[in-house]
């Protein structure tokens, strides 16, 4: 079974690495049109570009409850409904991105055989999965945010025990060497399919059928009285998810909005340090910012001696130099030097400093900031190029 469960994790690894692939490459993005309220990303089609979520984002727990068709040795003496049992699962799982996910599920169902003497007998299985979903409307049709309906792949790998078999009308004397009654533990394969119906924010409605396959021992026989290689079962259950709430109150991806009511906080942080009266000052601290009549607009952030680290009055310089460059519907940001820079490492250190701030505080996209130790390089830029430069005190 190695070579099903290796098969099985190439995807999930694929999938995985394709996504911190494509969160990590930096590209030139800028706004569509002025009226519209999505970043885009030009490179690609001019795609709408989704938020950044966190570890703790995306994370759902689902319940199902339904029946189970068994397969395997003597199944074609035996009519459909005999075969059919009660089952049930509850799962939590995380989407990694629009297209795809992962969820650990634990089930539960009563199965049922067919003995060579006409006898039916039961058993009962608990099993621990753990499975890949696919999501094949997002991956062929684009990720919407309000789709009502989703059709979602399923394939996964775990285990399932069996035990509490019968044994009062099927375990004859002369079936004693074919079956066993012992209660075990085996690999099940796992594959099948799930339409998801949107029901609110938060709750979906689901139903999934799917097939899982195991050893040929399952329902009992030890494969010496049956030319069967496999046995299994197959899940037909319909079920409720609730899609935890993320860490910008949403339950889901969304896409990146433009959304200046975000600085109100950061105004306020403002109003409170003007209206301070005793600050002690920074050391080495220069604050200007002004507008050019070449089009660039300019900032300047001083740091304490050899750190790299932000202070608080010039904090009011960075949000600044957000502002100026929401104004541009394509214009960049450049982070340079004001001079020839000394030591290249700590200049690198607070540049991504003034760069990680840019990103996750005033959502300014990543792929509109640019580092360049050289300031020759910045002076030579056109004069009739409307961008914001952010100048660090040497």
């Amino acid at each position: 079974m190695k070579k099903y469960f290796i098969a099985f994790m190439m995807p999930l690894l694929t999938l995985s690495v394709g996504y911190a692939q494509e969160k990590a490459e930096v590209a030139p993005v800028q706004q569509e049109v002025s009226d519209t309220p999505y970043w885009t990303d030009p490179t690609n089609g001019g795609k709408r570009l989704l938020n950044k979520s966190k570890f703790g984002d995306n994370w759902f727990v689902s319940l199902q409850a339904g029946g189970l068709y068994s397969w395997g040795t003597n199944i074609s003496n035996s009519s459909f409904f005999n075969q059919v049992r009660p089952a049930a699962a509850l799962s939590v799982g995380k989407w990694i991105a629009p297209a795809g996910g992962l969820r650990l599920q634990g089930s539960y169902g009563i199965n049922s055989g067919y003995a060579s003497n006409g006898g039916l007998y039961h058993w009962d299985a608990a099993g621990l999965a753990l499975d890949g979903l696919f999501n094949f409307t997002n991956i062929c049709c684009g990720y919407e945010e309000d789709r009502v309906f989703n059709l979602i792949g399923i394939l996964g790998a775990g285990f399932e025990h069996t035990m509490d078999f019968s044994d009062k009308s099927w375990n004859t004397e002369t079936q004693e060497s074919y079956f066993s009654t012992k209660s075990q533990n085996l690999l099940a394969i796992r594959l099948g399919l799930m339409a998801n119906f949107r029901l609110s924010k938060a709750w979906d409605l689901n139903v999934e059928v799917i097939n899982s396959v195991l050893d040929d021992s399952f329902d009992g026989w030890d494969g010496k009285g049956s030319n069967d290689r496999w046995d299994g079962h197959v899940n037909l259950m319909v079920g409720v998810t609730y899609r935890f709430k993320n860490h910008d109150g949403s339950h889901q991806f969304t896409y990146a909005r433009r959304d200046l009511s975000k600085f109100d906080e950061a105004n306020a942080e403002i109003n409170r340090l003007r209206e301070q009266k005793k600050v002690a000052p920074a050391p080495v601290t220069k604050v200007e910012t002004e507008v050019v009549e070449s089009n660039h607009v300019r900032s300047f952030i001083s740091f304490d001696n050899a750190s790299a680290e932000i202070n608080k009055l010039q904090e009011v310089n960075v949000y600044t130099a957000a502002e100026n460059l929401k104004k541009l519907a394509e214009g960049d940001l450049y982070i340079s030097s004001t001079k020839e820079v000394k030591d290249a490492e700590l200049f690198m250190a607070r540049a991504q400093s003034i760069r990680n701030v840019l990103v996750n505080t005033y959502d300014i996209p990543a792929g509109r900031i640019f580092i360049e130790k050289n300031p020759a390089v910045i002076n030579s830029l056109d004069p009739q190029t409307s961008c914001v430069i952010v100048y660090i005190n040497e």
